[in-house]
């Protein structure tokens, strides 16, 4: 079947005459009488009745140009998607959306100029790996370590996960101008006898970074958002290891203090879902990002 002969029959029916449709179509309108009549001819039934008036639509005629509009809405649907950008929704943690992102998704659009990215950000971490089981998002971005997913301390996805790695996150332990441990190297031990050791909460990437570095049984007291973690450190009421990237102005300004002690760096991690209906198309746009 000829789709414009399709489109010529259901424009007659909303303009009414042979004229008016060949006006609108920008054909003339013996070209919009063939076309109607090859239609029907193809489909073996009559769409319009004929007269010294005009061309009418049949009742069946109707009936089938009604079914006919809706099925061309479909199809004009399915083409603007097929020629769209390919879209991409990425959920982060809000930690990490403002800081480390940006430089992520940078290399993401000269990898792939065409796609659009969508930012999703949370501060839970559980509800962003909620998001990716369910399909509302295609990749998550977080802070982790290790192997797996969640080697960091949270708990492991339960559905089939894969994972790229694209930065490393310097880490730092952070005192108050003045401490005691400033100016030498200082070993891991030293840190633990000291106290004192503060961080978010029990659910932060960064308290999760300190048990898995100092050990599980090291004595962390929760005080809040990054913000009094900070305040806390310059006021000389705890110590704390933190991204250098949160630090960077107080470091600057000398309101807190960097320890000369090695601290592993977390991992800025993608993770997707294995059976995404696009897996292999968006594993290779992931990893063209260790090539941007």
């Amino acid at each position: 079947m000829d789709l414009d002969q399709l489109r010529t029959a259901i424009a007659l029916v909303q303009h009414r005459t042979v004229n008016q449709t060949a006006a609108a179509l920008g054909l003339a309108p013996s070209s919009v009488s063939d076309r109607i009549r090859r239609l029907e001819g193809d489909l073996g039934a009559s769409l319009f009745t004929r007269d010294r008036s005009g061309m009418h639509p049949t009742a069946a005629g109707r009936a089938y140009l009604a079914s006919a509009v809706a099925a061309l809405e479909a199809l004009d649907a399915a083409a603007e998607r097929l020629h769209s950008a390919p879209g991409l929704t990425v959920g982060a943690q809000a930690s990490i959306a403002d800081e480390l992102l940006p430089a992520v998704l940078d290399d993401l659009r000269r990898a792939r100029p065409d796609l659009t990215v969508q930012l999703r950000p949370d501060p839970d971490r559980s509800r962003l790996l909620a998001a990716l089981d369910h399909g509302e998002i295609d990749v998550a971005v977080l802070l982790d370590a290790g192997e797996h997913v969640g080697d960091l301390g949270f708990a492991h996805p339960t559905t089939p996960i894969e994972y790229l790695d694209v930065r490393e996150v310097p880490m730092t332990v952070v005192v108050p101008p003045g401490h005691p441990l400033l100016g030498r190297p200082v070993t891991m031990q030293e840190i633990q006898q000291t106290g004192g050791l503060i961080g978010r909460e029990s659910r932060c990437s960064f308290w999760m970074a300190t048990k898995r570095w100092l050990g599980p049984d090291t004595d962390l007291t929760a005080v809040g958002g990054l913000a009094q973690v900070r305040e806390w450190v310059a006021t000389g009421r705890g110590i704390a290891l933190l991204p250098e990237f949160t630090v960077h102005a107080d470091l600057g300004s000398r309101r807190i203090a960097q320890l000369n002690v090695p601290a592993p760096p977390l991992q800025l991690r993608l993770i997707w879902r294995g059976d995404h209906k696009d897996a292999n198309a968006l594993r290779q746009l992931l990893y063209a990002l260790t090539q941007a």
